[in-house]
């Protein structure tokens, strides 16, 4: 079966030249010559082993390279390899590199480097979705694709048209016509390879900060292993969620986990920024796998595969997990900026820190630790209002009369011009006790979670300022002293 797309800009002159010239059926590029044509199989898809795809530098976000030379060209002069450290495994391929100069040449002859494939991804895509149209049952568009190869069909006048076809025998596209023909995804059989945890964080810039004897192989006796879908997928979505979040004591850590029944697209996890705030979106058809994740504490993103947004793990892969892995979790489940201060359930004493960034300048400012960076600071809306949140979290109070006194500070240091801050907390004075004990009235609570989240842009800038350059500057000294 078959489904003609829309005939692609320049069609025309395609099929011009298509029968004059000499045609790459890979690529469908059309040449002049037949030594232009085998120059450009040679560079563009690696002479005999037919390389479709451009190739992906792995330290940046750079266009895709059509050659090898290109790509080893690019990273001569790419910032992410020039901060790389030596000697390291290849990524792809796991071969050791002394040096840079060895780098550019294994990129060369790398036959595992990671090619860009994500344009014929969108067309699978987008073809799947014609495809359930088509057939007007997802059951047999399900069967058809496990039983055909999706493949692309270039004509002899020029169109373009997407197929299924069986990959151990042939027919005609259509009765004395010929059609060339590029497998859009190629079926190949997977190779389980036992990846040390070593060998993965010696290819990562801080693998070396992480303490190795504190990991050990998942087996079957771990309890998120044994815990069934549906019953309690949430429970495991939310094990599964703490683990994304929480690094332990690594800065940075490449830790690959997956686990059960088989599936490529059973598992998604994806980064997202929500109210203001980073979190990691985990669905799922079945619970049977845990993406590739890196952890950067500095402002509490979380990226998921080592530079990736969004990553579908292959089937089968080894199992690597803290061997103590609560000694570091903190309570984030419940986010500070969503919490209700007038129910203990919901209110977050923590945030996730690295053990040796533990110090206020180092760790992500929450609404607990806000006012300790606005101390020396005039009095303005937003210190009086981190001063309420610090009376909150720290003395599990709020006291009136010091709250007023501050208000009047504000409202002289700014020539008594009040502020949406000011006017919410002098709205709140009115509602409040004397001393405001925790958990909060209701009434209060409505101010509390307002002010929150009027703060919440003033804790992103301080994550993104002072906070993130604090880390990096602790992180250098880090591993300078590592080396």
């Amino acid at each position: 079966m078959s489904t003609k797309a829309k005939t692609s800009p320049g069609t025309e002159s395609a099929r011009g030249t298509a029968a004059i010239g000499h045609f790459c059926y890979l690529c469908q590029k059309s040449l002049k010559t037949a030594s232009a044509l085998s120059s450009h199989k040679a560079e563009s898809h690696d002479g005999r082993h037919r390389r479709i795809y451009p190739l992906k530098c792995q330290w940046c976000y750079s266009k895709p390279m059509m050659t090898r030379k290109g790509l080893s060209k690019h990273m001569s002069s790419c910032q992410g390899v020039s901060s790389l450290h030596f000697p390291l495994p290849c990524p792809c391929c796991g071969y050791i590199c002394e040096k840079s100069h060895d780098l550019l040449q294994h990129s060369i002859n790398c036959e595992l480097w990671e090619q860009d494939t994500s344009n014929d991804e969108q067309v699978l895509a987008d073809f799947d979705k014609e495809l359930v149209q088509v057939t007007r049952h997802p059951a047999a568009a399900r069967y058809t694709e496990q039983m055909f190869e999706k493949a692309e069909l270039r004509l002899e006048d020029g169109e373009r048209a997407f197929a299924f076809i069986i990959s151990h025998g042939s027919k005609r596209f259509r009765d004395g016509s010929k059609a060339h023909v590029r497998i859009v995804k190629r079926r190949v059989p997977e190779v389980i390879k036992n990846t040390k945890l070593d060998s993965v964080l010696a290819s990562h810039a801080y693998g070396r900060l992480v303490c190795l004897e504190d990991y050990r192989l998942l087996d079957n006796k771990d309890p998120i292993w044994h815990l069934p879908f549906p019953e309690n997928g949430e429970s495991l979505a939310r094990m599964l969620e703490g683990l994304l979040i929480q690094s332990g004591d690594d800065v940075l850590l490449a830790l690959k986990v997956e686990f059960g029944l088989e599936g490529d697209n059973a598992f998604r996890a994806d980064n997202v920024y929500h109210d203001h705030t980073h979190k990691v979106m985990i669905s799922t058809v079945k619970w049977c796998v845990l993406a590739t994740l890196a952890v950067m504490l500095t402002d509490g993103t979380v990226v998921v595969g080592p530079d990736n947004k969004v990553f579908c793990p292959k089937k089968t892969s080894r199992v690597w997990i803290k061997k103590d892995p609560g000694q570091h979790l903190y309570n984030t489940m419940a986010r500070q900026l969503r919490s209700k201060f007038n129910d203990g359930a919901t209110f977050a004493l923590y945030s996730a820190v690295h053990p040796l960034l533990n110090h206020h300048t180092t760790m992500p400012v929450t609404l607990r630790t806000l006012y300790g960076f606005k101390t020396k600071n005039a009095w303005s809306g937003v210190k009086v209002a981190a001063f309420v949140f610090h009376q909150l979290y720290t003395q599990r109070k709020i006291v009136k009369a010091e709250v007023q006194i501050h208000v009047e500070e504000a409202l002289v240091s700014r020539k008594g011009k009040s502020c949406e801050n000011l006017d919410i907390v002098k709205l709140m004075i009115q509602e409040m006790a004397e001393v405001e004990t925790f958990p909060v009235s209701k009434p209060v609570n409505t101010y509390l979670t307002e002010l929150a989240s009027n703060l919440s842009g003033e804790i992103t800038k301080l994550n993104n300022t002072d906070v993130m350059d604090a880390v990096a500057k602790k992180i250098k000294n880090m591993v300078s002293e590592a080396l």
